[in-house]
């Protein structure tokens, strides 16, 4: 069970404190966030990832320009090389985008859905900030000086209803840890979702309520806390061959990092194995 931690009640400090030592993940209700924000951005991301092949690899990368979007296509990310050491390609696609990353255009009628998303998530991002250093015991500002709104990023990634048998040891996000400060997380619900490991090895689905987002700390975090806390081992699983038709699923991922030199630096060697450039 996924701990739920509800800002708006008293004991969110507490309950977020025992979800980071046991397992690294919890969701989060009471956030605030305009639904109207998330239905938008997550329809006209649809429709991006319903365009054909040929119109989607205008956008891919590499990125040369500063705050423009990438799109990574189809199998081009193997995040098990970083986690489990698998080395098979994902069964996914992506649009990453943030004022700092490097990317190629904008796609029509996504840069406004996308900005006012990205806003939403800097003032969740800035609660949660505050809840943490609380439940590590620090002021509520304690990581202010750490922070600005132009080094976090926007992923929206796309699994596709599974199109052959996968290759063994595959799946739509292979097994890792995320790399910096905080993850968070919406996603559909659909077969073949989030799996997190427990601490006895032990694999758990992630099935949050409708309203509710997922977040999980990432290594920045636990390496902030001296490994008290915990970056956990996850993936997103193949559906079940009786489930595959219909199983397309879509996530809105919100990675949440400093803005200071040394941690950039961090969190792009670690990214660079998953492409394969490290």
């Amino acid at each position: 069970m996924i701990p739920v931690v509800d800002l708006e009640r008293d004991d969110a400090v507490r309950t977020l404190r025992a979800a980071c030592e046991e397992l690294g993940f919890f969701t989060v209700v009471g956030h605030g966030v305009d639904p109207r924000a998330i239905e938008e951005v997550a329809d006209v991301s649809r429709r991006f990832f319903d365009r054909p092949l040929e119109d989607k690899e205008r956008f891919a990368g590499p990125g040369t320009v500063p705050g423009l979007p990438v799109y990574r296509p189809l199998r081009s990310e193997r995040l098990g090389a970083t986690g489990d050491g698998a080395n098979a390609a994902d069964l996914k696609e992506s649009l990453d985008w943030g004022p700092s990353l490097d990317g190629v255009d904008w796609p029509s009628g996504l840069q406004r859905p996308y900005v006012t998303y990205l806003a939403n998530m800097h003032r969740l991002a800035r609660r949660l900030r505050g809840t943490i250093a609380l439940a590590l015991g620090r002021d509520e500002g304690a990581f202010e000086d750490r922070f600005d709104n132009t080094s976090s990023s926007l992923r929206v990634i796309n699994y596709p209803d599974p199109d052959e048998e996968p290759a063994p040891g595959q799946l739509r996000a292979g097994a890792h840890r995320d790399y910096g400060f905080l993850t968070i997380l919406r996603s559909d619900d659909a077969p073949g979702g989030l799996e997190v490991q427990t601490l006895d090895g032990a694999w758990i689905p992630v099935t949050p309520s409708a309203d509710a987002f997922v977040c999980n700390i990432g290594d920045l975090l636990a390496d902030w806390t001296d490994g008290r806390w915990a970056s956990t081992l996850h993936r997103v699983a193949v559906p079940p061959p009786a489930e595959a038709v219909g199983s397309r699923r879509q996530s809105l991922v919100f990675f949440h990092n400093p803005a200071d030199d040394e941690s950039r630096d961090y969190i792009l060697r670690k990214a660079a194995a998953a492409f394969g450039t490290a």
